[in-house]
């Protein structure tokens, strides 16, 4: 999402803060659902798909955008393979971070790409900022690059520069929709099926979701202390933190 600077952090919702704030949602473009309603089968893992979950307010969503799986497949090769980093430093990417790219895993892959595609849609400059999330690691998926270089081969230097060239810079404003307020709405609607006919849901608590902001995504931010708390506690009993 494009965030304008701010020096002052208050505990208010995004567009609050940030009037001029962008946000955008991804998915597969193998499996469509919020972009056309679509459904379908897709390698970009940990992704939901094929319904819209309960906890994304649609409402609030700016920016719809779909990754092909093949871009994350690819680069996922090309981030991990000793040959592709090679290639990348000779194009001149930090060695430094082409080190840290083994932090990309297929899902954070595909935010990076919903990242480049916002940027060229809305023009972005070095006056802006996009955030996303990095989901996963590289380490969740060697048995995918195993895979991958028992389908394709190996991996060579003209493999590294078509799938830098191809999936990064010549990434395209294609297979996305920037949302009206009926465009919401529908997506929204998509709920409905889901969570009310099979998940116990009424269509008040749906409409809730659409009309009561307040008591619903409004009353949610209210809980961000304590959130924040239970996060900690995990963090602490877990030590994986300390090992950061």
């Amino acid at each position: 999402m494009a965030l304008q600077r701010h020096r002052k952090r208050h505990r208010r919702g995004l567009k609050e803060l940030y009037p001029n704030a962008k946000l955008a949602v991804g998915e597969a473009l193998q499996c469509p659902t919020l972009l056309d309603n679509g459904f379908g089968a897709h390698r970009i893992e940990g992704i939901g798909d094929k319904h819209v979950p309960w906890i994304h307010n649609v409402k609030n969503t700016d920016m719809v955008i779909a990754i092909d799986d093949e871009d994350s497949q690819n680069l996922l090769r090309l981030f991990n393979e000793k040959v592709g980093r090679e290639y990348l430093k000779e194009q001149g990417v930090d060695p430094e971070l082409v080190d840290l790219l083994g932090y990309f895993g297929i899902s954070g892959i595909a935010n990076m790409l919903c990242c480049i595609k916002m940027a060229k849609y809305y023009e972005l400059d070095e006056n802006d900022v996009l955030a996303t999330v990095m989901t996963d690691s590289s380490v969740m998926y060697g048995s995918r690059i195993k895979e991958l270089q028992d389908e394709q081969g190996e991996y060579t230097h003209e493999k590294a520069a078509l799938h830098f060239n191809k999936h990064i810079l010549d990434e395209k404003t294609d297979n996305l929709l920037e949302l009206r307020y009926t465009d919401r709405k529908r997506i929204h609607n998509l709920k409905y099926y889901t969570w009310v006919e099979q998940q116990g849901k009424t269509s008040d608590e749906l409409n809730a979701l659409w009309y009561d902001e307040a008591n619903t995504w409004g009353a949610l931010r209210k809980e961000r202390e304590k959130v924040d708390e239970l996060i900690n506690e995990f963090n602490e009993a877990t030590g994986l933190l300390k090992k950061l």
